[in-house]
């Protein structure tokens, strides 16, 4: 058996194979991330002169540079292992008690941990799941930015019209922008009245202000402690982060039907779309999952069933919490950092909408909140027993059930 150890880079990678008396049968060489390159790592292989079957190949999965070339060789047939960076490092500190690094090492040390056996090896979704994942953080990162210059306008806000949050609780809604479109600092109502407030609100549907609310603001922005110093700058400032804001909402929008239309693709059989249309309508059926949470599941963790259990996708999102034990002493820290963050974050706003919204969840968050457990860590459970129904319904491709809620709940 050969053990093949790769080291992954942007331009280039170095990989080397290990026999098993741990010798090395081709010492590191370096390899470009090219087509030339790949034909070198393949000619490398082949003078090996085994079948593939006796060839293991071990790389770290890192950020995207993998990809590539991790499905250039499995479509030679061999088999590869994705590890964890964290892995690695772990062995190679372990193996070597010191904290070397480079390229030559990193390709010996992957490889003698896919030879010692351990390692947790890591999925790499399908062409449909890979494309849902790369939508899916697109719109992650696309969010973040809304969130970014939302706080950026609310700061300028807190200067140039400090009294607008006693009438409108949420400048960024439809409402909100309309108004901060037309009048972005205090001192722009100098010549507003109150028919010209609300005429800004009157291709609104579903807008509720009055002209009690519009007299309010008109006082408390005649009243304002803005100063009018840099009124052009903000005005401008304000009206482009409008802007970006609206574009950024309507390509999470399109993003979003690019994800579910991702599962009416041509290339599924309609047998293969149904029972896909299917699986998605039963999670559907659960009180307080969207489609935002089922597309961030399916996007972060694949294919649900390869998991064994509903305990090893709690554990694939790290959605437990820490533990520090010595002796007779035991402290339960917070959640874990590590797993699927994007996932994990999607399962918990889920669990605060089920609580809210699904009496049976409701009811187990209740059930932990009078044993005297503090409130964050009540939603952590529900959030827990919420993936669990999630994960049976996957598998089963069964709608809710009500009645198997308080069937099985975790331990905790």
């Amino acid at each position: 058996m050969y053990y093949v150890g790769i080291d992954i880079a942007k331009r280039s990678h170095v990989a080397c194979v290990m026999r098993e008396d741990n010798s090395l049968e081709i010492r590191p060489f370096e390899f470009s991330s090219t087509k030339s390159g790949f034909e070198k790592l393949r000619a490398q292989l082949s003078s090996l002169a085994c079948d593939v079957s006796e060839v293991l190949i071990g790389m770290e999965a890192t950020g995207l540079l993998f990809d590539n070339l991790y499905r250039f060789l499995r479509s030679l047939h061999y088999r590869v292992v994705l590890l964890n960076p964290y892995q690695s490092a772990k062995f190679r500190e372990m193996d070597t008690m010191k904290r070397v690094k480079n390229d030559n090492i990193d390709a010996q040390m992957i490889a003698a941990l896919i030879k010692s056996g351990r390692f947790s090896e890591g999925y790499v979704n399908d062409d449909q799941l890979q494309s849902l994942r790369t939508l899916y953080r697109h719109r992650a990162s696309l969010e973040d930015q809304l969130k970014s210059i939302k706080r950026q306008t609310q700061t300028i806000l807190t200067v140039v019209f400090p009294e607008l949050e006693q009438v409108i609780s949420d400048p960024f809604n439809i409402t909100g922008l309309a108004l901060l479109e037309k009048y972005p600092t205090a001192k722009h109502y100098h010549h507003a009245s109150i028919d010209r407030i609300l005429k800004t609100f009157r291709g609104i549907k579903g807008n509720n202000f009055n002209k009690a609310k519009a007299g309010r603001l008109l006082t408390l922005a005649r009243e304002s402690i803005y100063s009018g110093a840099g009124k052009e700058g903000y005005e401008a400032t304000i009206r482009s982060n409008i802007t970006l804001m609206r574009l950024l909402k309507e390509q999470m929008r399109s993003v979003e039907d690019a994800m579910l239309a991702l599962f009416e693709t041509k290339k599924a059989t309609k047998e293969e779309q149904e029972e896909m249309a299917e699986l998605i309508d039963n999670l559907r059926t659960i009180p307080g999952v969207s489609d935002k949470t089922i597309l961030a599941l399916l996007a972060e963790c694949g294919n649900l069933d390869r998991f064994h259990n509903a305990k090893a996708l709690t554990g694939y999102l790290g959605l437990y919490p820490t533990l520090e034990q010595s002796g007779d002493s035991q402290k339960n820290g917070r959640i874990a950092k590590r797993g699927a963050r994007l996932a994990k974050k999607a399962i918990y706003l889920a669990a605060i909408a089920a609580i809210r919204h699904n009496k049976e969840l409701r009811q187990v968050y209740m059930n932990y909140r009078s044993k005297g457990r503090a409130k964050k860590e009540c939603i952590i459970i529900t959030a827990r027993k919420l993936l669990a129904i999630i994960y049976a319904i996957y598998t089963r491709n069964v709608p809710y059930d009500p009645q198997r809620v308080f069937v099985a709940q975790p331990n905790q």
